[in-house]
C-alpha cells in the first residue's frame, strides 16, 4: 500500500504534497499499520502516543457493561483520523477499547512528527483543531442522546438518517442488528423487539436487512 497516495486523500493532509509527504514518511515517525477483524488495537487505559489515520477498514470505539452488552460510541472509518483529542492531552489514555471491526490498514503518526507538521503549515494545525473541537462537540451530543433519548428515538432518528444517505423511504442497513445494536447502545433482543412494534404499528416494515419507512423525517 503506498502511504504518500493513501495520507494524500485524506482531508486534514490536502494540504501536503506527495512530495513533502514523502519527505516525512522518509525522516521516520510514520507508520502503516495492519489489523484483522475483532483484533484489539487499544485497551482502554492504554495511553496515546499516535495520531491514527484510518485509511482502510473500519475500527470502533466500544466499552462492555457487567452484563456484557458492548456500545460502540464511535464507529472509524477510512479517512477518519483518532487521537487528536488525546495526544496532547494531560489525561493521554483511552476511555474505551478501539476494536478492529473489519480488516483495517492505519497510518500512525508519532507525536513529535504531529509538532512538526503543526508548525511547518498552518492548514495542518487549522485542520486538527478542527478535529479536537469537533469531537467535543459530538460527545455533548452523544451525552445528551443517551441521557435523553428512548430506544425508539435512537431507532428512527439513524433509520431516518440512512434515508437522506440513500435517498429514499426504503434503505438498507449497512450493519446487522447486532452491531446497529451495539451502535446504538441497547440490547440486540430490545432492537428486534422494537423493529416489531413499528412493524405492527405501521410505521415500517422490514425484511432482513431492508427497511422501509412509512413516516417522514419530520414525524
Amino acid at each position: 500500500m503506498d502511504i504518500v497516495h493513501s495520507l494524500g486523500k485524506v482531508a486534514l493532509f490536502q494540504c501536503f504534497s506527495d512530495e513533502e509527504l514523502a519527505r516525512y514518511l522518509k525522516q521516520g515517525g510514520m507508520n502503516l499499520m495492519h489489523f484483522e477483524k475483532d483484533q484489539l488495537v487499544a485497551l482502554q487505559g492504554d495511553a496515546c502516543a499516535s495520531l491514527d489515520v484510518i485509511i482502510q477498514g473500519s475500527l470502533s470505539l466500544q466499552s462492555i457493561d457487567e452484563q456484557g452488552t458492548v456500545f460502540k460510541a464511535r464507529v472509524l472509518e477510512a479517512g477518519d483520523v483518532w487521537g487528536a483529542t488525546l495526544l496532547f492531552s494531560r489525561y493521554n489514555h483511552y476511555p474505551m477499547q478501539v476494536v478492529c471491526d473489519r480488516a483495517s490498514s492505519v497510518v500512525r503518526l508519532k507525536k513529535g512528527l504531529v509538532l512538526t507538521l503543526c508548525t511547518e503549515k498552518r492548514e495542518f494545525l487549522v485542520g486538527l483543531l478542527q478535529i479536537i473541537s469537533d469531537r467535543a462537540h459530538e460527545l455533548g451530543l452523544t451525552v445528551t442522546k443517551l441521557n435523553e433519548q428512548t430506544l425508539r428515538q435512537s431507532l428512527l432518528e439513524y433509520l431516518h438518517q440512512l434515508c437522506r444517505q440513500q435517498g429514499g423511504n426504503t434503505v438498507m442497513l449497512p450493519m446487522s442488528k447486532t452491531e446497529l445494536a451495539n451502535r446504538l447502545g441497547f440490547a440486540r433482543t430490545s432492537l428486534s423487539r422494537e423493529f416489531t412494534l413499528l412493524q405492527h404499528e405501521g410505521l415500517l416494515t422490514f425484511n432482513g436487512r431492508k427497511v422501509c419507512l412509512h413516516i417522514s423525517s419530520n414525524s
